[in-house]
């Protein structure tokens, strides 16, 4: 009797092995939406390839990608964490990548913000026989006063690698860029400027630089607010307000280094309601130097909204814009765009945020006509989409050229391939 009991446990106990184990094996084939939703963890995100889209590749010199990952997060109270990769051509020994813009969204309703940010934190180049990883961290965020409303975090970002042996072109301050805060009080005005100095005694006389857009946080000052609402007030509410007007631009003076070898550049930024109030900004870049670098920097003036603009269309406007732009006159073997300045605001005046975002797409560059095509979508909108949003951009070009000594190795085949619409 006890033989056939114990028979029967060890019998129940492999069953329910078993069943557990099937469970388990029909979960991985079949998720449900749930699983898909949650956001992987930065060891499953860097098992898995990034998709991007090849732009532009010179066969052995240089190649030109482009993408765009989405992450949702079940509230504000954390950033939103992509971890990814990207495989280079076996031939890139160098290359970076490019902030070329951002998609922000409260999943369920409009809300009043507190902070926004769009962020490569981390960039590294892995080069191993026969192969090559760009590896990255992105994290963005957008939350109110309590950081429990569910958002969408999309960013948009340029790769580029190259051979070094046909350039003379070198990263500085890649892995972790090179971050610049300030707290601006409201007494100071609504443009905030972020003065930028590389290391010293780092660049060459003879280099060229050219400063990377990787990031940028927005957040008001953490001071009490106490709302009309059902749910009491705790001391640590954040303050958090309506939207006019959010704006970033990135200038370099030049395209040589200081007399002491330090690179200079700086930001200004905009973040306000109808009114001036203090906050927070961080921005991050990084920096390319070297004889074969080149720049054709593009800047944006800035300009605080008012309330009261004068332009005012209440109509319903709230769909993505995209517009179609082209640059001639390159001079270089390669380019790569670089969005360093955007500008988003309403037109009649504060409103709440439904989704905000600017992004650059669809890269073609042809270097025979010595021309670049992109294109610019940008969204600003609350519930119902109105009133209308103006959106305004600036594109630094990178230029690359060659060295005019190559390899002591015969020339390779060159291979151009654009990406067609």
């Amino acid at each position: 009797m006890i033989r056939r009991a114990l028979w029967w446990l060890v019998l129940l106990g492999i069953l329910a092995v078993l069943s557990a184990c099937a469970s388990k094996a029909q979960q991985k084939k079949s998720p449900d939406a749930s699983d898909r939703a949650k956001a992987a963890t930065p060891f499953e995100q860097l098992s898995l390839k990034t998709t991007a889209r090849t732009s532009f590749e010179d066969n052995g010199r240089f190649i030109l990608m482009e993408g765009t990952k989405c992450v949702q997060r079940d509230s504000g109270a954390e950033a939103a964490t992509v971890v990814a990769w990207i495989e280079m051509p076996h031939y890139v020994d160098n290359g970076s990548i490019v902030l070329n813009g951002w998609d922000l969204r409260y999943l369920h309703q409009e809300r009043e913000v507190n902070s926004m940010r769009a962020d490569i934190t981390h960039s590294k180049l892995v080069k191993n026989a026969g192969s090559a990883m760009l590896m990255f961290e992105i994290q963005g965020k957008l939350d109110d006063q309590n950081g429990k409303e569910p958002f969408e975090f999309c960013v948009f970002y340029t790769a580029f690698g190259y051979s070094s042996i046909w350039f003379d072109a070198a990263m500085e301050s890649d892995y972790n860029g090179i971050e610049a805060a300030v707290q601006q009080k409201k007494n100071q005005g609504a443009v905030t400027t972020l003065e930028n100095t590389g290391n010293k005694g780092t660049l060459k006389r003879h280099d060229a630089i050219a400063i990377i857009p990787r990031g940028f946080e927005f957040r008001y000052d953490d001071a009490f607010e106490c709302e009309f609402r059902l749910s009491p007030c705790k001391w640590g509410d954040r303050v958090d307000y309506p939207l006019l007007q959010m704006a970033y631009s990135l200038s370099q003076t030049g395209v040589s280094p200081s007399q002491d070898g330090s690179p200079h550049w700086a930001t200004q930024t905009i973040f306000k309601d109808n009114g001036t109030r203090t906050h927070g900004v961080k921005t991050r870049a990084a920096v390319i130097r070297g004889s074969s670098i080149k720049v054709r920097p593009d800047f944006l003036v800035l300009n605080p909204r008012s309330a009261n603009a004068g332009n005012c269309r209440k109509n319903s406007d709230g769909a993505v814009r995209t517009q179609t732009f082209r640059i001639d006159e390159l001079p270089y073997n390669y380019a790569v765009p670089l969005l360093t300045g955007w500008d988003l605001s309403y037109e009649c005046g504060q409103q709440r945020v439904q989704r905000a975002g600017i992004w650059v797409h669809d890269v073609r560059f042809d270097p025979v006509s010595q021309s670049m095509e992109y294109k610019v979508s940008s969204i600003l909108r609350d519930q119902d989409g109105a009133p209308s949003f103006n959106a305004t951009h600036r594109v630094t070009v990178l230029g690359f050229n060659r060295l005019s000594s190559t390899a002591p190795y015969p020339t390779p085949e060159i291979n151009i391939k654009i990406r067609q619409h």
